[in-house]
């Protein structure tokens, strides 16, 4: 059966640079890709009736292999994807995304390798505790090449 791979994109855009990264990485798999900026998710320690974390995290709970995509922005990840991960840290049911694996991209020109490694570190530290494999990181073309090799091989030690 086909691994089912969802793609978030944590961009303001729906159709820009990330998500170009984003089809280019996960291109010929099976793949739902989803908008944060469609989703009304508070940060951690807000309380609205009507926020839809739950939405993104049965999202999350039906695929095998997730990759978070998030521009630069202000020299970090975007807003979107900084909450995203800061409610994976807290949510109580957060560990029920256990054995799923986890791929991360940043998309910019040419960011600093401490943007890459300080936004890669803290995909690390939400993903891991939860029982989720870390695949990989990349923030160019050649770490995307690289990352999809990975995507693939942890596809085949699967099957």
């Amino acid at each position: 059966m086909p691994r089912k791979h969802l793609f978030i994109n944590a961009s303001a855009k729906r159709d820009g640079s990330t998500v170009e990264y984003g089809t280019a990485l996960l291109d010929g798999l099976e793949t739902e890709q989803i908008d944060l900026v469609d989703y009304r998710i508070g940060f951690f320690g807000q309380s609205f009736d009507d926020d839809e974390f739950d939405v993104v995290l049965e999202k999350m709970r039906a695929a095998d292999v997730i990759v978070l995509g998030s521009p630069v922005y202000t020299e970090t990840m975007s807003a979107a994807a900084r909450t995203l991960l800061e409610r994976l840290e807290t949510h109580p049911r957060a560990d029920e995304l256990a054995g799923r694996e986890f791929a991360y991209f940043i998309q910019s020109y040419g960011p600093s390798p401490l943007v890459v490694e300080s936004t890669t570190a803290s995909v690390r530290n939400a993903v891991e505790p939860r029982g989720m494999h870390f695949l990989g990181a990349a923030s160019d073309m050649v770490e995307l090449a690289e990352l999809r090799e990975a995507i693939e091989a942890s596809a085949d030690s699967t099957s």
